[in-house]
C-alpha cells in the first residue's frame, strides 16, 4: 500500500514538474528528477528512469505539447509489451523567484 501511495503521489508531483518545463515552448531539452524518477528530454524524445526496491524501471518513447498559452497538454507515447502506449496530462508552466516550473 506504500509503494501505491508514493506511485501516486510521484505522479502527481510529476504532473506539477512537467507543466513547469514548458517554458521554452514546445520543446523540453535536459534533465529534471522527482523523487525517485528522473525524466530526460531531447528533441521530442524523453527518458523516464524510475529506483524501485528491485533496480531501475526506464521507458523511453516520444512527448508532444499541445494546446494554447493556458489550456496544454503534454501527451507521452511510449511501447510497453508490445503495445504502443500513451499518458496525457494538463500542461501549465510559469516562473517563481527566477526559477521556471511546470
Amino acid at each position: 500500500m506504500k509503494k501505491i501511495l508514493s506511485l501516486a503521489l510521484v505522479c502527481v508531483m510529476l504532473v506539477g514538474m512537467l507543466c513547469t518545463l514548458a517554458s521554452c515552448g514546445t520543446m523540453l531539452s535536459g534533465k529534471y528528477e522527482l523523487a525517485t524518477t528522473t525524466y530526460e528530454f531531447k528533441g521530442n524524445k524523453y527518458t523516464k528512469t524510475t529506483e524501485t526496491l528491485i533496480g531501475n524501471v526506464v521507458e523511453s518513447g516520444t512527448y508532444k505539447i499541445t494546446g494554447e498559452e493556458g489550456d496544454r497538454e503534454i501527451t507521452f507515447t511510449y511501447e510497453q509489451d508490445g503495445e504502443e502506449k500513451t499518458e496525457t496530462y494538463d500542461f501549465s508552466q510559469g516562473e517563481k523567484e527566477g526559477q521556471k516550473y511546470i
